[in-house]
């Protein structure tokens, strides 16, 4: 199955659709997610939804929907919710004017408890371009570069536990980390028996403003070098020899130890 972006509601607009937002309390136990989902089936389209637990026995379901029948309304879907024994506790949002907003949640906090909140690759780019006109080309690009391997460092503290105690023998899981934030997908290439990591983005996040400016990816840059010297424990250098910035189709990183 091809791999793909995780889509995330914190708004939705269809204009003409009556849409809704359900969010349900449900008991954190086998079936109590498949019933309520068929308890919903006969009156909405699931458009996009989640369900995370919250301890204590308890789960919350969140759904953006829109509704098959025109007949349909956060009333019935109330009444509907009402009848379901695994529901502990609801709130039925409706649309206004094809525009949903989710009403229900505050931020986004990932498994482990950290937050996140939610900003447009091309204004994290068109950020960079900023930073790069106002510091000049030498400073701008010292700057994102530290930033980016200092970032990196500060991540890979928080997941040493997690990879272990060879955490250079999980390249692999470390870079799906990041994929899974966005930071675009990689291919890694390992050579000179280990001396030299090859890194090639065909995505890479930072090039989502295509400027064509002359600047490269030193953010991104800075983010391999600290990355990969925090799985190794060395430390290294890197050159970006290839950027979509300049033209190219993906951009590649060669690093190397010092």
């Amino acid at each position: 199955m091809p791999r793909q972006r995780k889509i995330e509601f914190p708004f939705y607009y269809s204009p003409g659709k009556k849409l809704v937002h359900i969010v349900a309390k449900i008991r954190d136990e086998p079936g109590a997610l498949a019933n309520l989902l068929k308890g919903l089936a006969p009156m909405v389209n699931l458009l996009g939804s989640q369900s995370y637990a919250i301890g204590k026995g308890k789960a919350i379901f969140s759904g953006f929907a829109e509704t098959l029948f025109h007949t349909d309304s956060a009333d019935s879907i109330r009444a509907t919710l009402d009848e379901l024994p695994d529901v502990l506790d609801y709130q039925v949002w409706e649309g206004n004017d094809g525009l949903l907003v989710d009403w229900f949640h505050t931020g986004i906090e990932s498994g482990n408890g950290e937050q996140y909140i939610m900003f447009p690759t091309k204004a994290i780019a068109q950020t960079y371009e900023q930073v790069m006109e106002a510091l000049g080309p030498t400073g701008g690009d010292a700057l994102l570069f530290l930033e980016g391997k200092k970032f990196a460092e500060t991540r890979f503290a928080m997941y040493r536990e997690m990879l272990g105690p060879n955490p250079s023998s999980r390249v692999e899981e470390a870079s799906k980390i990041f994929e899974a934030l966005g930071y675009g997908l990689s291919t890694i290439k390992v050579e000179d028996a280990g001396k030299t990591v090859r890194l090639i983005k065909e995505d890479c996040f930072e090039c989502s403003l295509q400027t064509h400016r002359g600047r490269t990816c030193s953010f991104t840059r800075g983010l391999a070098v600290g990355s990969f010297g925090a799985l190794t424990g060395k430390e290294l250098i890197a050159t970006e020899i290839q950027c979509r910035l300049k033209g190219a189709k993906a951009c590649e990183f060669v690093l190397k130890q010092k």
